[in-house]
């Protein structure tokens, strides 16, 4: 499959295994250990599973699932921002996508690119249908994997979108706001149609969760999203005796989070 051109093949490859854990497979042969298939198979995704839990220090299986959703979000991430940046799809195909678990409980991904991958490196109409599609393919895949993960975990399927949805919002806003990931107006344009088309209410679109920007007038940070939910992340043993909250968790106060913020700029 051709790119655009072999310097665009090489950022692309470098930004996605840099920032989203996720290698372009151009070849049968893998070395990643799981098919996302295989978590639609009862008896395959139990181990799955079991070993994610294990790694994220024998966590409950709510957790588990719930964590599952989060981690997952930065594949779609991956996918979203080779469309935006680079015009080019990568495969949502159960068969084609391929995972293994690292420590921690993380993940890494590997995808191959689609038959007729590119999108055009301008804002047209067509464009606009090519994304629209790509969107309903992946909420497609996305969705048969949670409903199989929460059925056996617990995890409330509502929740693990709104992780996704939150990392998603997350990720186009550090797209729009810095200069390095467009360069030229034209760039800037169409990832803003694409945020617009990907986070568009209604028609069932799971990337629509309503969010809300962290305001305080101590902060003088950069502007970022809460979570609606939990990720349930806190409930895993760190050895350290406290709770562990992320920056954008629901479950603290404006008081409590400007103070995690402040110490996490101090370290």
């Amino acid at each position: 499959m051709m790119m655009n051109t072999g310097d665009s093949e090489i950022q692309l490859i470098s930004s996605l295994q840099n920032n989203f854990v996720t290698s372009i497979r151009n070849c049968n042969e893998s070395s990643y250990t799981y098919s996302a298939m295989e978590l639609l198979k009862e008896s395959s995704l139990s181990h799955i599973l079991l070993q994610q839990a294990s790694l994220l220090g024998n966590a409950a299986p709510m957790v588990t699932g719930t964590l599952f959703a989060k981690r997952y979000s930065v594949f779609i991430m991956g996918l979203m921002a080779s469309a935006s940046i680079h015009d080019t799809l990568l495969s949502t195909s159960l068969n084609h996508v391929r995972f293994s678990l690292i420590q921690g409980g993380a993940m890494a991904y590997e995808t191959v690119i689609m038959e007729k991958s590119l999108l055009p490196a301008f804002g047209t109409q067509e464009r606009d249908l090519q994304f629209r599609e790509y969107m309903k393919s992946l909420q497609s895949h996305t969705d048969l994997l949670f409903q199989a993960i929460a059925s056996q975990t617990g995890a409330n399927v509502k929740v693990m979108w709104a992780l996704v949805s939150h990392n998603v919002r997350q990720l186009y806003s550090r797209l729009v706001e810095d200069q390095k990931h467009w360069r030229t107006k034209n760039r800037l344009e169409m990832i803003q149609k694409d945020q617009m088309l990907l986070f568009e209410p209604g028609n069932d679109n799971r990337f629509a969760v309503k969010l809300h920007i962290f305001k305080h007038p101590e902060w003088h940070g950069s502007h970022f999203y809460l979570r609606p939910y939990c990720c349930l992340a806190y409930q895993i043993d760190s050895g350290g005796g406290a709770e562990d909250y992320c920056t954008t968790c629901p479950k603290l106060n404006p008081e409590e989070r400007l103070q995690l913020l402040n110490d996490n700029k101090k370290h």
